[in-house]
């Protein structure tokens, strides 16, 4: 979830400010009331989550009971920014792809820059790999482990493919359009990294003002449309860059047409959400409105093309936030939403998805007791909220006494609890009342996190 210190505070600000009106109660008020005495709770133990080449994960080989059969493995964290879940998270991925088979990785990142990136892993390092294919907000120490993994096993019968879902314009596929056009056109080419360098400023407000909304609308759309075409009148030229990946080309037409729509139907929402203060600050009314929601279907209808289209014979690991990966974000009585809506609780992405696939799914939530994580990638330490209250769910995980463990859903275990309605932090920071089984097949405990070790930026 891309999602910055700055618009955590101001969602923060806004909601005290609806609290008032009465569209979003204060977190924790739908706490059931606090225990009387410590819940108790049955956990696997994990020993580690260091990531090492020659890992027996003995104390992980309860995931293949808990996962059984299912095809898609959604891998969530309560925030980015945090080393121990990226660590953790690597370690599950190698054990799920070395001994269950799960060989597509999924980052909640752009489907161009991961899939492009991918497609060219032979001629990067693994940091370079890292760097070009997901956001800033994984771009540390701790993740070069897995990218080392995933580029030595490239060569193999049994590739951990690198892949993506989100929607999101960016630099790093401008580069890539760039890049890839060039040996056809190079002018062409350097309009395409510029126009996705447009789009970019755009969608994020970056040096952009608004009163160019009509010129700079026609451009973009205009010019994605022009990529459309480019890109289907070389088909040959440019499937010969990467004759072995027979993914490439659907992957990239996917993205135009993505970009197009996004265009014609999300673009002006964004921007309006983007002018958005505590001040004027106005509740959307429709989920067509709503740019949680609009971003949220997107990375759904995607991911759903991806698992039935392009790797429809291979198991699939999701890597994003929990917010975004958590089964029913709509019956969530006051979830943390960075745009409020009318209706109460937008659909979020694991929501969205089929129920064939939410059937075929195993989602995973990660949560803390204590530390602190990192804002995103600026360096700055958030401290996790030390003021839960004994009906938490960190505070009931902790019973386990254990830095690491592992609640298994799914199973008869744990039913003082799972089902009943408890708190739990978003970002470290702020309460959402929900019930656990409803939202996770799972639940990774770690006790304590640190800041991720962010990689210099270039």
């Amino acid at each position: 979830m891309k999602t910055s210190f700055a618009n955590i505070m101001k969602f923060t600000a806004i909601c005290a400010m609806v609290t008032s009106i009465g569209l979003t109660s204060t977190f924790g008020s739908a706490s059931a009331a606090p225990a009387a005495k410590p819940l108790p709770v049955k956990a696997n133990a994990i020993q580690t989550i260091e990531f090492k080449t020659d890992d027996k994960f003995e104390d992980l080989k309860f995931l293949k009971k808990a996962i059984g059969d299912k095809r898609i493995v959604m891998l969530g964290e309560s925030s980015h920014g945090a080393a121990e879940f990226n660590k953790s998270k690597a370690r599950m991925v190698q054990f799920l792809h070395k001994e269950m088979g799960f060989n597509v990785l999924a980052f909640e990142s752009g489907l161009g820059d991961a899939s492009g990136t991918y497609a060219g892993i032979s001629k990067l390092t693994a940091e370079e790999t890292l760097r070009k294919s997901i956001y800033p907000v994984w771009h540390a120490k701790e993740m070069v482990p897995l990218y080392d993994y995933i580029k030595q096993q490239s060569t193999t019968k049994q590739p951990l493919i690198l892949t993506g879902f989100d929607m999101q314009p960016n630099g790093a596929f401008g580069r890539f359009m760039e890049t890839w056009f060039a040996p056809i056109d190079k002018a062409f080419a350097e309009e395409a990294k510029t126009l996705e360098n447009k789009l970019t400023d755009i969608y994020f407000n970056i040096d952009w003002d608004q009163k160019d909304w009509d010129k700079d609308y026609a451009y973009v759309l205009d010019g994605y449309t022009k990529i459309q075409k480019f890109i289907a009148a070389h088909e040959a030229e440019l499937q010969k860059d990467f004759p072995n990946d027979k993914t490439i080309l659907p992957i990239m037409k996917r993205v135009i047409s993505d970009r197009i729509y996004m265009i014609q139907n999300v673009l002006k929402a964004q921007v309006a959400y983007n002018n958005l203060t505590v001040e004027n600050y106005v509740v959307s009314t429709s989920l067509r409105e709503n740019v949680a929601y609009l971003r949220d279907e997107m990375m759904a209808n995607t991911l759903t093309w991806l698992v039935d289209h392009v790797y429809k014979d291979q198991k699939v690991i999701v890597w994003g936030h929990n917010y975004h990966l958590r089964k029913n974000n709509s019956v969530m009585a006051s979830p943390v939403q960075l745009h409020l809506y009318e209706g109460g609780s937008v659909p979020n992405m694991g929501e969205l998805m089929s129920s064939r696939l939410k059937q075929q799914s195993y989602t995973i939530g990660l949560f803390m007791y204590g530390g602190a994580t990192g804002a995103n990638n600026d360096g700055s330490a958030m401290p996790v909220n030390a003021e839960m209250g004994p009906n938490s769910l960190e505070t009931i995980l902790k019973g386990a006494g254990k830095p690491y463990a592992f609640f298994d859903l799914t199973s008869a275990d744990n039913k003082e609890w799972k089902n009943s309605m408890h708190t739990g932090l978003y970002w470290g920071m702020l309460e959402e009342p929900f019930v656990p089984s409803e939202q996770y097949d799972g639940i990774l405990f770690i006790e304590k996190t640190t800041p991720s070790a962010y990689l210099p930026k270039k």
